[in-house]
C-alpha cells in the first residue's frame, strides 16, 4: 500500500480502525440473554427486546420512529440467522456506530485533525453511558444519531444546500422521537445564525416552511394508533383511542419526573445526582479539560462556532436535568458527555498549535495521555457493562414461570422480570400456555374465572394488605409450587384432620433439590405465631443445610391469619447432597430468654439419588 494512497484516504482508513476497536470492545458485552436487571440503564430494556420482534408499541412517548426503523432492522437480522433476543441489542449498536462515525467525520471536516478526532470519539465511545447503550435494546443510541445529524448540518463547512429545511425536518423527527433533543435548539439556532441572515424578506417564508417540515416529524405518531388497532402482540397502554394516544404523545406518566424540585435542598440533591453520572462517565479530570478546551477553542476564531455550539448544546441538557427533571434521563446525560468529548479535542488542538509548545513532543504525551485514560475507562466500565448484560435474573423468572399451575393466571409487576416472561411468551414461544398480567389487572374480575398465582418476592412491594385493597375482600395465600404462591379469596377448609400441624407431607427429588411439601392444618384459630424450621440432616443427625421461615408460605401465611379448619399447602427446597439421610421440619417459637421451643417436630427419610 502505497504512501500516498495511505496520505489520500487517511481520514477513512482510520475511522475503519477506529470502529474495529469499538466493535472488539462492545461486542463481548452485547446482550444476548433476556434482561433481568433493574438499574435505571436496563428498566425499560426487557420491554423493547419484545417490542422489536413482534412490531409492538413501547411506553410513553412512544417512540414511534425508532420502533418502526428498529423492527425492520430486526426483521432482517431475524431473517440472517440472529437469534430474536440479540437482534435489538444490535439495533442499539448499528445506530450507535452510525453517530459515532458522524461524529468522528463532523470533527475531522471542522478541525483537519483525524487522530486526535479519533481519540476523542474513542473515549467518548468508552464513557459508561455511551457505552452501555450500544450493548442493550435502548432508545438511546438512535437519538444520539439525530443529534449528531443535526450538529453535522448546522455546523458543515461549506454549509449544506437548503440547510435550514434540512435541520428543521430531521430536528422534527428527533424532538418526536424525544423531547430532550429539543435541548438542542439554542445551539443550532446559534450555529446557523447566518442563513437566517441572508434570508432577508423571504424569512418569514422559511419559517413557515421550516415549522411545517418540523410537523412531519410527528407523522410516524400514526403508527401507533395502526398497531393497537390491527391487534399487535405487544401494545403500551390504549393508542387506539384518541385520548389514549394523547397520553402516549404527551408521556403522561412521566410528569412525576419534570418540574423543579421542591425545595432547595431537593434541588441541591438533584445537582449531586447528576454530576455523579458526569463524573462517573467522563471522570472530574476529564471534566474538567473538556470545559477548559472548549472555553480555549471559544477564544480561537477558527474553532469558535464548533466551541460555542457544543457549549450551548450540553449547557442546555444540563440546566434542564438541574432544575427540571428529577431523575436520570440519559438523553440528556448525553449531549453533556458529547461536549466533554469535543472539548478534548479542542483543547489537545489548542496545545499543539500553542507557540511556546511547538519545539515539545506534545502530540506524543497527548497519545499516551489518551491511551492511560482509554484503559482506565475501559477497566472502569467493563465489568459493570458485562455484570449488566448478563444478569441471570431474566432467565430465572423464565423457569420460575415454568412452574405456573396449568390453568392459572400469572401476575408479575410490570417491569424487568415481567418482560423477560413476556419475551419468553411472545417472542420464544416458550410459555404458551401461561396468562402474564400485571399489577394494573382487574384482579376482582380475573380471579372470578381462574387461580391467580404470583412469586414469593412480589409480596415485598404488593404486600397483602395491597391484594385485599385490589380484591375488595381477605386473601389466603397458600404455595402451589416452588416459589409461587396463589391468591385465593376462600380458605381451604376440610373436617377434623387432627392437632395443629403437618396434615400431610412428602419430598420430591430432582438431580440438584430435595423439595418438602407440607400441608399444614389447624383444626382453631391459632393464638400465636409460630416459625418454621427445615433442616436437611445427614447419618449422624448434623444438620448440613436448611429453609427456615418466619412463616410459613415463604414467610407471608402467619398462623393467626388462618382460619379454623384451614389446609395451608407449603413447600421447602433444600439441595440434594451426597451425604443427606432425613428431614426433619416443624413449628418453632422463641421464648423471652432467647432458647427456642419445638412446638411441631416430624422427620422424613431423604432417600434420594
Amino acid at each position: 500500500m502505497s504512501q500516498t494512497f495511505l496520505r489520500r484516504h487517511r481520514a477513512f482508513l482510520t475511522s475503519v480502525a477506529l470502529l474495529a476497536i469499538l466493535l472488539v470492545i462492545y461486542l463481548p458485552t452485547l446482550q444476548t440473554i433476556p434482561n433481568g436487571s433493574e438499574h435505571y440503564y436496563m428498566i425499560d430494556v426487557g420491554e423493547t427486546q419484545i417490542v422489536l420482534n413482534v412490531w409492538g408499541t413501547l411506553h410513553a412517548t412512544g417512540y414511534p420512529l425508532y420502533v418502526i426503523a428498529g423492527s425492520a432492522i430486526v426483521a432482517v437480522l431475524r431473517g440472517l440467522g440472529i437469534s430474536p433476543v440479540t437482534a435489538p441489542a444490535l439495533v442499539s449498536l448499528i445506530w450507535g456506530l452510525a453517530a459515532l462515525t458522524l461524529f468522528y467525520a463532523l470533527l475531522v471536516r471542522l478541525t483537519k485533525r483525524v487522530l486526535l478526532s479519533a481519540m476523542a470519539v474513542l473515549l467518548f465511545g468508552l464513557m459508561r453511558t455511551v457505552w452501555i447503550h450500544h450493548a442493550i435494546a435502548e432508545i438511546y443510541t438512535f437519538g444520539l444519531l439525530i443529534g449528531l445529524g443535526l450538529l453535522a448540518l448546522a455546523l458543515w463547512q461549506p454549509p449544506v444546500k437548503h440547510r435550514l429545511y434540512w435541520l428543521a425536518l430531521l430536528g422534527g423527527l428527533g424532538v418526536a422521537h424525544h423531547r430532550a433533543i429539543a435541548m438542542m435548539i439554542p445551539a443550532l439556532l446559534f450555529a446557523v445564525y447566518p442563513d437566517f441572515r441572508t434570508q432577508g424578506r423571504k424569512l418569514p417564508r422559511t419559517l413557515v416552511i421550516c415549522l411545517l417540515l418540523g410537523l412531519i416529524g410527528f407523522l410516524p405518531y400514526a403508527y401507533l394508533m395502526l398497531r393497537a388497532n390491527a391487534g399487535a402482540a405487544w401494545v403500551y397502554g390504549s393508542p387506539g383511542t384518541l385520548a389514549g394516544l394523547w397520553d402516549q404523545f404527551t408521556g403522561r406518566e412521566a410528569a412525576r419526573f419534570i418540574g423543579a424540585p421542591g425545595s432547595l435542598e431537593a434541588f441541591f440533591a438533584n445537582v449531586n445526582l447528576v454530576n455523579n453520572v458526569l463524573v462517573t462517565d467522563a471522570t472530574l479530570p476529564g471534566i474538567l479539560a473538556g470545559i477548559a478546551g472548549l472555553i480555549l477553542g471559544s477564544l480561537r476564531k477558527e474553532r469558535r462556532t464548533l466551541a460555542l455550539t457544543m457549549i450551548l448544546s450540553g449547557l442546555a441538557a444540563l440546566l434542564f436535568h438541574y432544575v427540571f427533571y428529577t431523575d436520570i434521563l440519559s438523553a440528556l446525560i448525553l449531549p453533556v458527555l458529547l461536549s466533554v468529548a469535543a472539548g478534548w479535542l479542542l483543547l489537545a488542538d489548542a496545545l499543539i498549535d500553542t507557540p511556546r509548545l511547538v519545539s515539545l513532543p506534545v502530540p506524543e504525551a497527548l497519545g499516551v495521555v489518551a491511551a492511560a485514560f482509554a484503559v482506565a475507562l475501559f477497566n472502569s466500565n467493563h465489568d459493570f457493562i458485562q455484570t449488566l448484560t448478563t444478569d441471570p435474573t431474566g432467565q430465572e423468572t423464565i423457569a420460575l414461570a415454568q412452574e405456573t399451575p396449568p390453568g392459572s393466571a400469572l401476575m408479575l409487576a410490570w417491569g424487568p422480570r415481567h418482560f423477560a416472561v413476556g419475551l419468553a411468551r411472545d417472542v420464544l414461544g416458550e410459555l404458551p400456555d401461561v396468562e402474564l398480567v400485571d399489577h394494573k389487572t382487574d384482579f376482582a374480575t380475573l380471579v372470578a374465572r381462574k387461580p391467580l398465582v404470583t412469586p414469593a418476592f412480589t409480596f415485598y412491594a404488593q404486600p397483602v394488605s395491597w391484594w385485599e385493597a385490589q380484591l375488595g375482600e381477605p386473601v389466603y395465600l397458600r404455595t402451589v409450587s416452588p416459589d409461587l404462591v396463589e391468591i385465593a379469596t376462600a380458605p381451604e377448609i376440610v373436617a377434623d384432620a387432627g392437632p395443629l400441624g403437618a396434615q400431610t407431607s412428602q419430598i420430591v427429588c430432582d438431580v440438584d433439590s430435595i423439595l418438602l411439601q407440607v400441608d399444614w392444618y389447624t383444626p382453631t384459630v391459632p393464638e400465636r405465631d409460630l416459625s418454621v424450621f427445615v433442616h436437611l440432616l445427614d447419618a449422624s443427625g448434623t444438620i448440613i443445610a436448611q429453609a427456615d421461615q418466619a412463616a410459613p408460605v415463604y414467610g407471608w401465611r402467619p398462623l393467626t391469619t388462618w382460619q379454623a379448619g384451614e389446609i395451608v399447602p407449603d413447600m421447602y427446597a433444600l439441595p440434594n447432597l451426597d451425604n443427606e439421610a432425613a428431614i426433619r421440619f416443624g413449628l418453632y417459637a422463641q421464648r423471652a430468654d432467647g432458647s427456642f421451643e419445638n412446638v411441631i417436630e416430624e422427620e422424613l427419610s431423604a432417600d434420594c439419588p
